[in-house]
């Protein structure tokens, strides 16, 4: 036998049929050297999901089997697709840099792709979990909406220049368990995957052409077991669906209406295509006469539902009736479904039909005894895995003892493996231990915890370092994980500074201010054990607003220290403007300033809103001299002018910021007593002697507080006559 050599072989391994193609590509043109198909025996596939392995198997086998012989090739490597059973699909906006502009290579593509694909599956996964366990799930193709170059829309990268470029991709996931069943039987029989993708993904590339895709088109391939659906819209692949409803059901119908095994029925439903009358026999071995349109008749509601779903899906995944339906697959050729499609979609029925394989372009060769509708799939992964293998590698390696299938647009490498292996890279290096954060007077405060002890990776019994060594298939990967290290842990001194207690004199008094910490909101010293989320605040009463908010039990933040100043007789003076005043060295200080032991400070508490001249300089107004008038004691009033700011004024004006007060104080003569008395001694001047003091005195001499002043008749004074 010859080797496989550049030949596809492809196999549609399907809910009914298995069906193998073998192309030659050249030219341009996909030749067709060789197909066949044959159908289960038995059962052992329903909706797509392999449940028989072994039975499957040996269908797989004859179909390989038989194209060995016609082509005398050995067959080793094939490409296979999954139906769309349990499909998930990720939207994911990738983005590479470029140091500087350059031109874009095919590396740089896979690059840009492959990094988008983890990333839509790492955001799978986390979102997938079933009973707070992580779903597995298996990549099996993407399709890009649109690529862009330095923010601008484009089609085509390659060759272009740029220094940043970005791709939005649809991609494709599958539940691994779906996945691994279709390997395993692949595998099974000798043979080697060499690209696996989606079934209406391979059905669309040969239906719908890449300048097709700017039309709102759904691909609909109806199988046996399941219906998967495609959207192209805008110049892209829109993105995909199922139902989980088929061509069975339809068998199923028929089956059960008719009393007859499954294989009969499913003989019934083709004959119906043709409008064949039919005789079986029922379970009960008694002889039944089919008639097409009482047939017909049977499965029509069936055929409704399964159109109905089809088009349910359709629109909850392009909001609205695209523009056609192109339908494939065996199931497609069920009578009314595409009636029924159309009257849902509520599109003319000519936009519903079956694409004919005589129509698909690039296509040479005959294919005997496969219908036309059941070629589109397996021709279409023969031609996927063209244009994709030599983008992907699919490979087959051991981790940990455990076999993992990977799938890489680049050269598989250590890391995609681990990948596969759901195994956590930070654990591998030794996660460091929990942090320990909390914030101090608003500051964010963050404790490390222990570096952890880096783990071991052994590739094929060596050890390495670099996940980025290459592997190929039957490698086997060992990894010894890190050990975690120790959580972080302190006392509230580990994040709040030394304080100090001061010894202040506030009034006259010496007061000691002390430092207080708060753990959440709870008083503590430095040894307290630090919780983790902790909101640490401490005053240090550093400054005069600390420690007058603590002492008056004020918010720091409402204190102001407003105050008018004004100046009398040239000296500057300052009265409260506000709840209180704080002074040191008779000046209002600055409340922000650190505070200073060797300074005494005055508090002076305020409930007024305003003060008149009156109210700070009453005593002067008031003040008055006491003198002794012969023996007995006199208080004299003093009253001095006042004036403001240049003008005189009574005392009643309230003082504003900046006022210059000027206070002439009264002095008081021995003529003032005698005004002060009303007496009039001026016309008697001469008969009485004054003295001050025990001293002559004149009338204008100056008084002052507890003089003496005496009035008496002078001996030698006579007295006129008339």
């Amino acid at each position: 036998m010859k080797e496989q050599g550049d030949l596809l072989f492809a196999l549609d391994i399907g809910t009914r049929t298995v069906i193998g193609i073998v192309l030659r590509y050249a030219d341009g043109i996909f030749e067709v050297l060789a197909s066949d198909i044959v159908e289960h025996q038995e059962r052992s596939m329903l909706d797509g999901q392999i449940h028989n392995v072994g039975q499957v198997a040996d269908q797989v086998a004859k179909v390989k089997n038989r194209l060995e012989e016609i082509l005398d090739v050995k067959l080793e490597r094939v490409s296979i697709a999954a139906a769309g059973r349990a499909l998930k699909t990720v939207d994911y906006d990738a983005v590479l840099e470029f140091e500087e502009k350059r031109m874009v290579t095919e590396e740089d593509l896979k690059t840009l792709e492959f990094n988008a694909i983890q990333q839509a599956q790492k955001k799978l996964v986390g979102a997938g979990r079933i009973d707070g366990e992580p779903r597995d799930y298996h990549f099996v193709a993407h399709s890009v909406k649109e690529y862009q170059l330095d923010g601008m829309p484009i089609k085509s990268l390659e060759g272009h220049k740029g220094k940043r470029i970005s791709a939005k991709i649809i991609a494709t996931f599958l539940p691994r368990v779906v996945v691994d069943s279709l390997l395993t039987v692949v595998n099974k029989i000798g043979l080697e995957v060499e690209y696996l993708t989606l079934e209406p993904i391979a059905a669309a590339n040969v239906v719908i052409p890449k300048d097709m895709y700017n039309f709102n088109l759904a691909l609909v391939d109806v199988g046996a077991g399941t219906s998967d659906i495609a959207l192209t819209k805008g110049g892209a692949m829109l993105g995909y669906a199922m139902v989980p409803v088929a061509g069975d059901e339809i068998t199923e119908t028929l089956a059960e209406h008719y009393l007859l095994d499954y294989a009969t029925g499913e003989s019934i439903k083709r004959a119906l295509v043709k409008g064949e009358e039919l005789k079986a026999k029922n379970i009960l071995s008694q002889e039944v006469v089919i008639k097409p349109e009482e047939a017909l008749e049977v499965i029509q509601p069936m055929v409704q539902s399964l159109a109905s779903q089809i088009s349910e899906a359709i629109l909850m995944l392009n909001n609205k009736a695209p523009q056609a339906v192109i339908c494939v697959g065996g199931g497609s050729m069920t009578p009314s479904l595409l009636e029924g499609i159309a009257a849902f979609l509520e599109i003319p029925l000519e936009r519903v039909g079956i694409k004919e394989y005589s129509d698909i372009k690039n296509i040479r060769g005959e294919i005997k005894d496969i219908s036309n509708a059941q070629l589109s799939t397996p021709i279409g992964i023969a031609i996927t895995s063209y244009y994709n293998k030599n983008k992907a590698n699919f490979i087959d390696v051991t981790v940990n003892g455990y076999k993992h299938q990977i799938f890489t647009l680049n050269k598989a490498a250590v890391a995609d493996a681990l990948l596969s292996a759901d195994i956590d890279l930070r654990e591998l290096w030794g996660t460091p231990g929990m942090g320990l954060t909390c914030t101090v007077n608003g500051n964010l405060i963050v404790l490390k915890g222990e570096m952890g002890e880096p783990g071991r990776i052994f590739l094929n019994g060596e050890e390495i370092s670099d996940l980025e060594r290459e592997i190929v298939s039957g490698d086997e990967i060992k990894v010894v994980p890190g050990k975690k290290g120790a959580d972080a842990s302190g006392v509230v001194g580990d994040v709040v500074p030394e304080l100090r207690a001061y010894t202040l004199t506030i009034n006259g008094e010496k007061t000691v201010i002390k430092p207080e910490i708060y753990q959440n909101d709870q008083l503590v010293d430095r040894e307290t054990r630090l919780n983790d989320g902790a909101v640490i605040k401490y005053d240090d009463f550093s400054t005069m607003r600390a420690v007058i908010a603590k002492l008056y039990d004020k918010d720091p933040e409402e204190i102001q220290n407003d105050f008018i100043s004004y100046t009398i007789n040239d000296e500057i003076k300052y009265i409260p403007h506000g709840e209180m005043l704080i002074m040191a060295d008779n000046k209002p200080i600055d409340l922000d300033m650190p505070v200073n032991e060797e300074l005494e400070y005055i508090v002076i508490n305020n409930n007024r809103n305003t003060f008149t001249v009156k109210d700070i300089i009453n005593s002067q107004l008031e003040e008055s001299i006491e003198i002794v008038f012969n023996g007995s004691i006199l208080t004299i009033p003093t009253h001095g002018k006042l004036y403001c700011n240049g003008k005189e004024i009574t005392g009643d004006e309230q003082i504003k910021n900046g006022d210059e007060l000027i206070y002439q104080e009264r002095q008081i003569t021995v003529q003032s007593v005698f005004d002060y008395i009303n007496y009039n001694i001026t016309p008697f001047l001469d008969s009485f002697q004054l003295t001050v003091n025990g001293k002559e005195a004149a009338l204008n001499d100056f008084l002052k507080d507890g003089d003496r002043l005496t009035l008496t008749y002078k001996k030698d004074f006579k007295r006129g006559t008339n």
